[in-house]
């Protein structure tokens, strides 16, 4: 039997709203898992009733029975179709502690933020780690760089300067002309 009125813990018998709001969902779902077999019944009456009219013919009891179940019926239909704003008008908060809420109503408490634990030790090991990884790492690209830096440097100087001929004169190119190989 589904009951007319819930009890629900109110913030005076020390039950917090964030409980309430996760009882509420059950004892709906509840409420419809105990009509579903009210239904069953009623549909195995009306085919009960439904045989016994091609039988016997329309009597005082089939028309009884035919009333009782439209009237269970509606009842089902009505449960069923009570919304969640509905609920809270059929319910009454005691303003007393309440000791009949089943345990499968109390919400256990949550975990609200993470204990962060430092290990010193740990720490400085990962820190000089790291360190050492990345002083390794800059020692070696300075190497390369001091020597792409001489070599460019090397490149860059042996362009700039003119080559001088045994007799002191210098090469002159002229812009447009090929030199001639004389051999």
């Amino acid at each position: 039997m589904v009951p007319k009125e819930v009890v629900i813990p109110n913030q005076a018998s020390g039950h917090s709203a964030s409980r309430l709001e996760a009882t509420i969902p059950g004892i709906i779902k509840r409420a419809f898992v105990a009509l579903t077999p009210l239904r069953a019944s009623i549909d195995s009456l009306t085919a009960i009733v439904e045989v016994c009219e091609r039988g016997q013919g329309v009597t005082d009891v089939v028309i009884t029975l035919k009333a009782d179940i439209t009237g269970l019926r509606k009842d089902v239909d009505q449960l069923k179709s009570t919304t969640f704003t509905s609920v809270f008008w059929m319910v009454q908060i005691p303003d007393y502690p309440s000791t009949d809420i089943s345990p499968c109503y109390v919400a256990p408490p949550t975990t609200t933020g993470d204990e962060i634990r430092a290990d010193v030790k740990s720490e400085a090991e990962t820190d000089g780690e790291y360190l050492g990884v990345r002083e390794e790492a800059f020692y070696e690209d300075l190497v390369d760089l001091e020597g792409t830096t001489y070599r460019t440097a090397r490149q860059a100087s042996l362009r700039n300067t003119s080559m001088m001929s045994s007799s002191g004169a210098k090469d002159y190119v002229i812009p447009g002309t090929d030199p001639q190989n004389e051999s």
